[in-house]
């Protein structure tokens, strides 16, 4: 992986989610809301969601429901530093 995660908290919430066999697909910059998104291979098991509402509460955790464009997918933003992870839903 070429970039950097812009989050500490990001990174601990993406360290986290490996410890459990997942991994980062992407990491994708340019967003209008954010400035980046970690793009993460495997969906959020609720071992590693319980872990990160614990240790990380200030992670905002979001749903978004399929459509004709986009994929389901859920995961977390971290407003301080405008990155958000996101995990594919099944």
């Amino acid at each position: 992986m070429n970039k950097k995660i812009q989050s500490p908290t990001v990174e601990r919430a993406v360290e986290i989610a490996a410890l459990a066999g997942n991994s980062v697909a992407e990491i994708s910059e340019g967003w209008t809301k954010v400035k980046q998104v970690v793009f993460m291979k495997m969906p959020l098991i609720p071992e590693v969601r319980n872990r990160i509402a614990e240790e990380l509460p200030s992670l905002k955790h979001w749903t978004m429901e399929g459509s004709p464009h986009n994929a389901p997918s859920e995961g977390y933003v971290c407003d301080a530093d405008e990155v958000g992870l996101s995990f594919p839903r099944t």
